[in-house]
C-alpha cells in the first residue's frame, strides 16, 4: 500500500495533505456519513450524474481525488460548482458514499476561506434571492432560427414567490441556519 505522503501530483507537483482528509472524515462523520475511502471506483455515481452529461462533472474522479488527499486542488477548481445536488450519486453508490455531500462540504470550506463565489454560481443565487427561480425566463429559437418567449409559445407567465423580500429572508435564514451561523 503506497504511503499518502509519497504521493505527487504531476500536473501542479502538489502533495495530498492528511490533515485534510481526516477533517473531512470527521465532517462527514458529524452528518452520519460514510467516508470517502469506502469508494471502490465503480463509477455508478458519474453514471448517473445530471452534471456528467452537461458538464462533464465526474463524482468518482472528485471521490479519488479525496481519498487520495488532493482536497485543495478540488476546492480550487471549479468542479465542486458543476453538481446541480440532484442526489443521485448518493443513491447509485452501491457503498453508501456519498459524493454530492462531500461536494457540499467542500464548498462550504472554499466559502469559509473567504474565496469568492464563481460569478454563474453567484448570479443563481441573487436570481433565486430576487425572482424566486435559479434562471429568469429566456426566449427560444425554433428550427428556422426565430426566437420565442413563453407568451408568443401561449404558455402561462411564471409567477414567482408573492413576497419577494420574505422569500429572500427566508432563504436567507435557511443558508446561515445550513452554514451553521447565527
Amino acid at each position: 500500500m503506497t504511503e499518502i505522503s509519497s504521493i505527487t501530483d504531476l500536473f501542479n507537483m502538489s502533495k495530498p495533505e492528511s490533515s485534510d482528509i481526516r477533517r473531512l472524515e470527521g465532517e462527514l462523520k458529524v452528518l452520519g456519513l460514510s467516508s470517502p475511502n469506502i469508494c471502490f471506483q465503480c463509477s455508478k455515481c458519474t453514471s448517473g450524474c445530471e452534471a456528467m452529461k452537461l458538464l462533464e462533472l465526474q463524482p468518482h474522479s472528485v471521490m479519488a481525488s479525496t481519498k487520495a488527499g488532493f482536497i485543495q486542488e478540488i476546492i480550487d477548481s471549479e468542479v465542486i460548482w458543476t453538481c446541480v445536488g440532484c442526489y443521485k450519486c448518493k443513491e447509485r453508490c452501491p457503498q453508501e458514499v456519498s459524493p454530492v455531500e462531500v461536494m457540499y462540504v467542500l464548498k462550504n470550506w472554499y466559502v469559509a476561506s473567504g474565496k469568492p463565489i464563481p460569478g454563474d454560481y453567484q448570479n443563481m443565487l441573487q436570481n433565486m434571492i430576487t425572482n424566486g427561480f435559479m434562471q429568469g425566463t429566456m426566449e427560444v429559437l425554433d428550427t428556422e432560427n426565430r426566437a420565442h418567449d413563453r407568451g408568443s409559445l401561449g404558455l402561462p407567465e411564471i409567477k414567482g414567490p408573492k413576497d419577494t423580500a420574505k422569500f429572500a429572508m427566508i432563504l436567507s435564514r435557511m443558508a446561515v441556519e445550513r452554514l451553521g451561523g447565527e
